[in-house]
C-alpha cells in the first residue's frame, strides 16, 4: 500500500526518520500498513516477539512495563523501534492505545532486508536509532548513578552494571 506524499513529508520531520530524503522515504515506507486501533486495543505485550514498528499518526499509546505506565506517546512518536535493529528480541513493554489510533506499522522483516541490501534509507533510520538509544542509555547510566549513590553494595552492583554495558559479546 503506497502512502501519501503528504504523509511521507511529515514523516520525515520525525527524528527517527530525519535526513531522508522524499523518495527514500516513499521507499522505505512502500509495505506500511495504516491500521486504525480503538481506545484500549492492546497492541503488543511485553515479551511478544517484536514485528514492526509503529508510528502514531493520531491519538495516543500507552507504554507500560509489568503493569506500570512508563509513558503516553502521541502524535508523531515511534513505539516498537527496538524491532528494526533485532525483531528476534522480545518486546520489552506492553504498548496499548490510550485513545482510539491511527497507526502507520512498518513491518521489521522488511527493514531487515533492506539493511542486508545496505538500502540507504534504512541505513539513515538505524544511525538515527542509534543516536536516540544512545541518549537514552546515558540518561538511564546518570539516573542509576545518582540512585545509588555512595553505598558500597550499590557501588558493586554500579561496578556489575557497567561490566554489563562494556561487553560486545552479546
Amino acid at each position: 500500500m503506497a502512502i501519501s506524499t503528504q504523509l511521507v513529508k511529515k514523516l520525515v520531520q520525525i527524528p527517527i526518520f530525519g535526513g531522508l530524503t522524499v523518495p527514500e522515504a516513499a521507499e522505505f515506507f512502500e509495505v506500511a500498513l495504516e491500521v486504525n486501533e480503538p481506545r484500549g486495543k492492546v497492541l503488543f505485550r511485553e515479551g511478544d516477539e517484536g514485528d514492526a514498528l509503529l508510528v502514531i499518526l493520531e491519538g495516543s499509546v500507552v507504554v507500560s512495563r509489568k503493569g506500570v505506565e512508563l509513558a503516553t506517546l502521541g502524535r508523531h512518536s515511534v513505539v516498537g523501534e527496538m524491532t528494526l535493529v533485532d525483531e528476534r528480541e522480545p518486546r520489552s513493554a506492553t504498548a496499548t492505545a490510550g485513545e482510539d489510533v491511527k497507526l502507520l506499522k512498518v513491518p521489521s522483516k522488511r527493514v531487515q532486508k533492506l539493511l542486508k541490501a545496505d538500502h540507504v534509507a534504512a541505513l539513515k533510520v538505524v544511525a538515527n536509532l542509534a543516536q536516540v538509544m544512545s541518549k537514552r542509555l546515558a540518561a538511564i547510566n546518570e539516573k542509576l548513578v545518582s540512585s545509588l549513590g555512595e553505598k558500597g553494595k550499590k557501588r558493586e552492583e554500579l561496578a556489575d552494571f557497567n561490566r554489563i554495558l562494556t561487553r560486545w559479546d552479546f
